[in-house]
């Protein structure tokens, strides 16, 4: 007998914030038919137009391997979606994480669907800023996109919402004196 596993209330909630904070909100999710996996689609709703996006949730396998990489490559050329995200294992295995950068598939860690780091008071509020506005940006104070103080993909925030290395990112903080104070940062490999 197969057992099914199926996200908890508490992962559901986490996992529709991520979709969320990333424009999109999800057309269809697919529970329990392979063993230990959820899939979901999502379509985004405001700032990506005609994008849609897979996300694969692995529940019960510690390491992540190539194979489960490939199935999810596989899933998201066939469904025609236009981007795909892996979420699960305690680790990924370096050829999984090798190829995942070749064939642009997003790894997240499990504990994403523990937390939103963005619900503590500490962490200000990110965003990834349009072309339209970096231009202006750039032509406003003289610089580059590159002269912006740097932001390693790597960091939670910036993998929380999406970011790849080439995005501006906006950070909104609360100031005592200034009500609300912004600054940007260029996101780095």
């Amino acid at each position: 007998m197969v057992k099914l596993v199926s996200l908890t209330e508490k992962q559901h909630y986490f996992v529709n914030r991520l979709i969320k904070r990333r424009g999109f909100e999800i057309s269809k999710k697919i529970e329990g038919e392979k063993e230990g996996i959820v899939d979901i689609h999502a379509k985004s709703v405001e700032k990506k137009p005609k994008q849609t996006l897979l996300i694969r949730i692995i529940l019960d396998t510690p390491t992540v391997g190539v194979e489960i990489l490939r199935n999810t490559i596989k899933e998201r050329d066939n469904g025609e979606f236009s981007h795909a995200i892996l979420i699960g294992g305690e680790r990924y295995t370096y050829a999984a994480r090798r190829e995942a950068k070749e064939m642009d598939v997003e790894l997240l860690h499990r504990r994403f669907l523990s937390i939103d780091l963005f619900m503590h008071d500490l962490v200000p509020e990110h965003d990834i800023v349009e072309e339209k506005e970096i231009l202006e940006l750039e032509k406003e104070y003289g610089i580059s996109r590159e002269q912006f103080p740097k932001i390693k993909a790597g960091d939670p925030a910036a993998k929380a919402i999406g970011a790849r290395p080439g995005d501006v990112i906006l950070i909104k903080r609360k100031s005592e004196t200034a009500g609300k104070h912004q600054v940007y940062r260029f996101c780095v490999a």
